[in-house]
């Protein structure tokens, strides 16, 4: 299989559904129907999100009815309904780092693309990514623009200037859209707390350390489509700053004895 279109999921019943509709259209735009799957990590929401993830997973959108309806579209909904749906629960919320790690570990594609559920990254990016991957192993999303709040937006520069400093990372933002060569994450281990938000810049410290190609991919940022933001809450944050402290030594330590998953 090509591509995961990887979609970690926190109380999001509001965009799931669009989201999901969204990825599906991408896939069969870029002719990857039959090479792509749709992996749904519900993070022991509370909402709903989680039934609804059963029923897109379990949904055929079948063929239209209607006999006007032409046969361009009739193709499309056919390939509309070969696209792969799957879902995956957590038992309890596990934050940021968990609910990617289920990502990354149980994404069967080739090449993982790593996206919100809230519909902020619009997901026909992915034929760009695909395009830049021809060169790299990793392609990173930086957001054009970040409408946020004032705290949320403290808090990110806070976190992006810290994980720079202690990574060596030159990226001015990781926490968009992400392209990842699965063999790469395969033969890492993770060492980032669930509840916390390192994961990211961890795997783009190891990626470098073990001779990955890496580059970036400026891409539009749109508001999310329903719900709230859970990147400001002032507890993950106090965890992530401690947490990037103890794995600048450790990661270095693993990548220097050459540790593998």
């Amino acid at each position: 299989m090509r591509v995961t279109i990887a979609l970690p999921a926190y109380d999001e019943v509001g965009s799931l559904e669009r989201v999901v509709a969204e990825a599906r259209a991408t896939i069969v735009d870029l002719a990857l129907a039959g090479e792509a799957e749709i992996l749904i990590v519900d993070d022991g929401s509370t909402d709903g999100s989680g039934p609804l993830a059963d029923r897109l997973a379990a949904d055929d959108a079948g063929t239209p009815a209607d006999p006007l309806v032409t046969d361009s579209a009739k193709a499309f909904a056919d390939a509309i309904a070969t696209v792969r749906v799957r879902a995956i629960h957590h038992a309890a919320n596990r934050g940021f780092s968990g609910a990617m790690t289920t990502c990354f570990r149980r994404a069967r594609g080739d090449w993982v693309f790593l996206a919100s559920a809230d519909g902020q990254t619009p997901l026909a990016e992915l034929g760009r990514f695909l395009e830049a991957s021809r060169g790299a192993d990793v392609v990173i999303g930086v957001r054009a623009s970040r409408p946020e709040p004032l705290v949320r937006l403290v808090l990110s520069r806070g976190f992006h200037a810290m994980a720079r400093a202690i990574f060596a990372l030159p990226e001015r933002e990781f926490s968009s859209a992400f392209l990842f060569r699965r063999s790469l994450l395969d033969a890492m281990p993770f060492r980032s707390l669930p509840r916390s938000a390192t994961l990211l810049p961890e795997i783009l410290f190891r990626a470098r350390r073990r001779g990955a190609r890496l580059t970036t991919l400026e891409v539009p940022q749109r508001l999310r489509l329903a719900g709230r933001a859970k990147g400001g809450q002032l507890s993950v944050a106090a965890l992530t700053f401690v947490e990037l402290l103890r794995l600048g030594a450790l990661v270095r330590i693993d990548e220097a004895r050459g540790v593998r998953r």
